[in-house]
């Protein structure tokens, strides 16, 4: 028997031995919340900025100062929830009562930052507003992210159920990615802005409340007493693996932000294609990327975490330099088929990568560690929305952009560097550090 499957065999004996809720819960059940989450929060990061920008006409600079204090909070909070949530002991478990009490908060906040009353429309007002909004709609957004992606190494324990459950996961979750991108401008041309941030709300609010309801928490969590803030962090922080990995993750995430951003400039400015061209983009990618998931998961059992990774980051960097060449809408198809070849790869190793470091942390310590393992993930991943609001900034620099209503005298090629260049220079880098990175037997390249 290889290493690979030894290990595999490992982590299924350690599940049959444990509580019996991991066995209980459905990958499927559990990926629609992802899909809610999902829907919502792009929903939200995919037009947010074009609408203030474009739409509203807040000048980039100020909204590179919104995006920015998004990021310093959105990398504040996300350790301190997920320590929050490891040291809560319910009667209806750790993290479901942060859930239910975050739902309707996340919701709720997507409608006002869409919802923008009219005499904030204007200068100061407008900037001010913004700044309000998304910090209120990043703290719930915080809350609901960080408590569910905590969950999937506790509902799924064993190597083979993990490993499906991931394929489910971010299939689902990039169904709901699909439909936070894709149907947003169709939805907001007909019923408003508004309008589209009350049907995600609704939407994405009912498929939560149905997946924290159905899944159950293993109880033998609650078993230990709750730890101090020093020692609680303590195992992460000498977790070098973690670090290397985290580092790898804010790469990509900055390269999926800047896409996520930059495609609806990319596609009237660069692509001069119609309103509905960011629709057909953001389309093709999670089609594709829901098409492949299965495909990388049977990749990670045959070549393990690391192999899979590295090609995987490989394509995302083949699709940044598709979208610095092609001229028009049929060009910017392809590469959206090549990014989303490479995004599901991704995601999926991504969760199985995460999900061993919190097992091996258990191993360690004898204590199930995941908010504060994927808060402080999220705290430096979160933090490539400063490097985005930079590079946001050195577009208006080099090209003269400043708003839809003064857009420059060059913003096709200047939209066109930020979706290329920038992301093929993170996917190098990311490469790289995954290619140093020790995973452990039952990852690592052999």
């Amino acid at each position: 028997m290889s290493s690979f499957q030894a290990t595999a065999a490992q982590h299924h004996l350690t599940s049959q031995s444990e509580s019996t809720p991991a066995r209980r819960n459905s990958p499927i059940v559990y990926g629609l919340g992802t899909l809610g989450l999902s829907a919502i929060g792009h929903a939200f990061g995919g037009y947010y900025m074009f609408y203030y920008v474009d739409v509203l006409g807040l000048a980039v600079a100020l909204a590179a100062i919104v995006n920015v204090v998004y990021a310093i909070w959105d990398a504040v909070n996300d350790p301190l929830v997920g320590y929050l949530a490891d040291n809560t002991r319910t009667r209806w478990g750790r993290r479901r009562p942060w859930l239910l009490i975050g739902l309707p908060c996340f919701a709720v906040s997507l409608v006002l930052v869409y919802a923008v009353p009219q005499p904030f429309r204007r200068g100061g007002a407008l900037f001010w507003y913004a700044l309000v909004v998304v910090f209120l709609f990043e703290a719930a957004s915080t809350v609901m992210n960080t408590n569910y992606e905590a969950l999937f190494p506790e509902l799924f324990q064993a190597f083979r159920e993990r490993t499906r459950a991931s394929a489910y996961n971010h299939g689902l979750g990039m169904a709901g990615e699909l439909i936070g991108f894709s149907l947003t401008p169709l939805i907001y041309t007909r019923f408003g802005f508004t309008g589209m941030a009350i049907f995600f709300a609704v939407f994405a609010g009912t498929l939560l409340t149905i997946s924290v309801l159905r899944n159950a928490e293993d109880p033998s969590t609650q078993e230990h007493p709750p730890l101090d803030l020093k020692n609680a962090f303590r195992e992460v922080l000498h977790d070098r693996p973690f670090w290397q990995s985290t580092a790898v993750v804010t790469f990509l995430w900055f390269t999926t932000g800047i896409y996520t951003m930059a495609i609806p400039f990319y596609a009237k400015y660069t692509l001069a294609a119609g309103p509905r061209a960011p629709s057909i983009l953001f389309g093709t990618c999670f089609v594709v990327a829901i098409a492949v998931v299965t495909l990388w998961s049977r990749l990670i059992r045959a070549w393990g975490i690391k192999r899979t990774w590295l090609w995987a980051i490989a394509v995302m960097a083949t699709s940044a330099i598709v979208f610095g060449v092609v001229p028009n809408l049929a060009g910017g198809i392809v590469g959206a088929a090549i990014t989303g070849l490479g995004l599901g790869g991704v995601k999926v190793c991504r969760e199985m990568v995460l999900a061993d470091l919190v097992d091996r942390s258990r191993e360690r310590c004898g204590r199930r560690c995941e908010g504060v393992y994927y808060g402080l993930n999220r705290f430096i991943g979160r933090l490539s929305k400063i490097l985005e609001a930079l590079a946001l900034v050195l577009i208006g620099v080099l090209f003269g952009y400043v708003s839809g209503e003064n857009p420059g005298p060059d913003p096709a090629n200047a939209f066109r560097f930020l979706i290329s260049v920038f992301p093929f220079v993170c996917m190098v880098l990311g490469w790289v550090l995954a290619w140093r990175l020790d995973l452990g037997k039952g990852t690592a390249v052999r």
